[in-house]
């Protein structure tokens, strides 16, 4: 398996994470925020996707986050979308649009796109809304755009789902709808 990551110079932001094991086509998948994978080492959400992507017939992956902060803990990377106009951290700001352009340039590659974000989504919705806006306008016709079911909220599902909504290894991908 081939292995790569995009990251910012200072290390704290993930652009792109990309893992290809064949040369079929890769599958875009765009969820929150990444943790601890890179470009050495996987995590378990990468360990799962990359067998859900080979499962539905894809050579790989490339993921991109809403959100790039890479942190374990998803209330850092909210806090970084609700918070940084209020502490005027315009290098937050950047990295948010900088990111926002690297998804919509994915997107325009993409063969099919995984939307993956889970229920954490809805603790900054107007921020994964505009990602879903530009993810749908970036979308070539004719690709198309999936997701792992939804949770309560209407959110794309994430591939770590705990419980009765947990997402197996050979779960199929579902036609994403906007509400």
């Amino acid at each position: 398996m081939t292995r790569s990551a995009s990251l910012s110079k200072c290390g704290a932001y993930r652009w792109t994470l990309t893992r290809t094991w064949d040369g079929r086509p890769k599958l875009l998948v765009c969820m929150f925020n990444p943790s601890t994978a890179n470009h050495l080492e996987d995590d378990p959400t990468i360990t799962l996707l990359c067998q859900i992507a080979s499962h539905n017939g894809y050579g790989g992956i490339v993921v991109v986050n809403g959100i790039p902060l890479r942190s374990p803990k998803p209330a850092e990377a909210i806090d970084m979308v609700n918070t940084w106009d209020k502490r005027q951290a315009w290098y937050e700001r950047d990295a948010l649009h900088f990111n926002l352009a690297e998804i919509q340039k994915q997107v325009e590659r993409a063969g099919a796109v995984l939307l993956a974000w889970g229920a954490l989504a809805g603790r900054c919705y107007f921020w994964f809304d505009n990602v879903l806006e530009e993810i749908e306008a970036a979308l070539p016709d004719g690709v198309p755009l999936y997701c792992l079911g939804k949770t309560a909220g209407g959110y794309p599902k994430h591939p770590l789902a705990r419980g009765k909504h947990k997402v197996r290894k050979d779960a199929p991908l579902i036609p994403w709808r906007s509400a």
